[in-house]
């Protein structure tokens, strides 16, 4: 990251704790909150104003750089007019609770506008299961259906403090170390330290706050972003890779991936919705064997770390 960013570091901390302090107030006026019902942990009403606290500060902070002609910061207008949507579709979905339909309409939107404005999409599989490079369209509609799933695979995994912060936090951490960090710790630098001081009001017992959808969505769309930059070849991210692209990808995004894919084919088995509401995540099964909120998320998030580095130091290199 730029020398020059580095100012902009503490006010930025600053502000992620000021508008926290600042929504918790305003998340109960205006109904940002979540209530208790029979799948949740919690016994009493907690703003969900994370994610609005996060993002307000990091939007006006990529839109002050652009506005201001900041020309070392990899990140595009598609990447911040995505975001600031999906921000926004989620802080209407924590008040208005949203149809799915709707949503989804939204971020295949978003989605589709992303890939095709900055030319990010997977075009090749590195010869995974045999194929090397796919045709244009197959990339783009693959792409597009990735960014969908993984928004919504982040948000789905949002039950239990500091879960989808911590993954979310350790996956960008990941994926800007391997596209050779310079500009792309901007988002770990400014996300992960935000998203430190999220945890910090969420694993509070006084001051508690939850990301919401606005949070967790918009780190979907953050993680989804990240990794179709990436995959996409012409960014030359991995050169030095011993594994192919893709299965790291998947390693790293492998928990949201896996535990939102494993939950729907268990409801539709039954005969559900894949989006039926019940407590079949993976960290309601670790609550219910007697771990506690943090326990689950660093479990979790060692489990991943050492999956992704394993297989990157024990891999032979190519």
């Amino acid at each position: 990251m730029s020398s020059a960013l580095y100012p902009l570091v503490p006010p930025f901390v600053a502000a992620v704790i000021f508008f926290s302090r600042i929504f918790m107030d305003f998340g109960s006026k205006f109904g940002l909150v979540d209530k208790p019902n029979e799948r949740s942990s919690h016994t009493r009403i907690i703003p969900r104003v994370g994610g609005i606290a996060l993002f307000v500060p990091y939007l006006l902070l990529g839109a002050g750089l652009y506005l201001n002609g900041f020309e070392n910061l990899t990140l595009g207008v598609p990447y911040w007019c995505g975001l600031a949507v999906i921000v926004i579709l989620g802080t209407i979905d924590d008040r208005l609770d949203l149809s799915s339909s709707l949503k989804f309409l939204i971020q295949f939107g978003v989605a589709t506008f992303y890939i095709l404005q900055s030319g990010n999409y997977v075009d090749n599989l590195y010869g995974l299961f045999g194929f090397g490079e796919i045709p244009e369209w197959l990339g783009i509609t693959l792409s597009i259906i990735t960014v969908v799933y993984l928004i919504n695979a982040v948000n789905l995994i949002d039950g239990v403090d500091g879960l989808s912060a911590g993954t979310s936090l350790l996956s960008i951490g990941l994926l800007t170390t391997l596209m050779g960090g310079g500009e792309h710790y901007f988002s770990l630098a400014f996300i992960g330290l935000g998203l430190i001081v999220f945890m910090g009001f969420n694993f509070s017992d006084k001051r508690k706050i939850f990301l919401g959808d606005a949070g967790s969505l918009g780190l979907g769309f953050v993680l989804a972003t990240l990794a179709m930059e990436f995959l996409h070849s012409g960014n030359n991210h991995i050169e030095h890779l011993n594994l192919n692209p893709v299965v790291v990808a998947v390693l790293i995004l492998g928990y949201s991936i896996a535990d939102t894919l494993r939950v729907f084919l268990i409801r539709l088995s039954l005969g559900l919705s894949p989006f039926h509401a019940d407590k079949r995540h993976m960290h309601h099964v670790l609550l219910d064997k007697g771990f506690s909120h943090f326990g689950v998320t660093t479990f979790i998030m060692t489990v991943m770390a050492v999956l992704v580095l394993s297989n990157k130091f024990l891999a032979p290199r190519l």
